[in-house]
């Protein structure tokens, strides 16, 4: 990915070998409703570590990893681990690291002494602890300040071919191919003429799918164009009152099911490479 798209998308971020209970899958799941993608990737018989490590920032080299140094893994002391990602990354890779706090401050200022100070990793570091309800805070905070999100606001997903859209207006039905959606937006193909739809019209109740998410929806259309024979359209989500977003409960079930599409996406290419690593 050119600099210009990493700046504006943001950057994939990995979280590495974490304590699920303190990063917790509804985490992950908030995080994208607020414009970061991020993922979990464990220490399991797939391969290890240093090689996801190495897949991931192949398939994915605008990559963001932060690596828990509490945890035990074969053939990996985080110090030295850690040092030689960051000198063969070099300026272009982004390496963070996190850990459980520490009950002396003196701990935990000698490692940042040595990952921030020293080593003057790019991605900064975050401390979690249990039952503390400011450790996705403390996350959100550090991502936000390396930059993860770019300048875009919302993640946006590609939609599989049974992903529709239906509303009637003025007497006509219509019905649409849903190409990628977030929580505020979607882009769809329409099978007749977009001529008699104006730009800011409401529609009202349309039906949507996405894949296999059913839902009904207000819905305003901000723009529309031809595009290769297809009728593009974006609409934006709208709540009875006419103002932005889907409401609060369609839109958290939407998140998640936006977040498992991703998910799905990211983590199927990974695994496929994580298995035959080693072949």
């Amino acid at each position: 990915m050119k600099k210009e798209d990493v700046e504006l998308f943001g950057r994939k971020t990995f979280f590495i070998a974490p304590d699920t209970s303190l990063i917790p899958k509804a985490y992950l799941e908030e995080f994208l409703q607020h414009g970061y993608e991020t993922y979990i990737i464990n220490d399991d018989y797939t391969c290890s570590i240093q090689k996801k490590v190495e897949i991931i920032n192949r398939l994915y080299p605008e990559a963001i990893f932060y690596f828990n140094i509490d945890s035990t893994i074969d053939g990996i002391e985080w110090k030295s681990y850690v040092k030689k990602l960051h000198d063969d990354f070099g300026d272009e890779g982004l390496i963070g690291i996190f850990y459980s706090s520490r009950e002396n401050a003196a701990d935990e200022e000698r490692i940042k002494d040595y990952y921030i100070r020293e080593l003057q990793i790019g991605a900064g570091c975050f401390a979690l602890s249990a039952h503390n309800h400011n450790n996705f805070d403390s996350i959100m905070s550090t991502l936000a300040a390396c930059g993860a999100k770019g300048r875009r606001n919302l993640v946006r997903a590609n939609c599989d071919e049974n992903s529709i859209v239906s509303f009637e207006h003025d007497g006509t039905k219509y019905n649409a191919r849903i190409l990628d959606v977030n929580i505020s937006h979607f882009r769809c193909a329409l099978s007749t003429s977009t001529n008699d739809l104006s730009i800011f019209m409401k529609i009202p109740d349309a039906s949507l799918s996405v894949n296999g998410e059913p839902f009904v929806s207000d819905v305003t259309l901000i723009m529309k164009r031809d595009e290769h024979s297809k009728n593009l359209c974006v609409f934006m989500f709208i709540k009875k009152d006419g103002s932005p977003d889907l409401d609060e409960e369609t839109q958290k079930r939407i998140n998640k099911k936006i977040y498992r599409i991703v998910l799905d996406d990211v983590m199927g290419k990974l695994q496929q490479s994580f298995r035959t690593a080693d072949k």
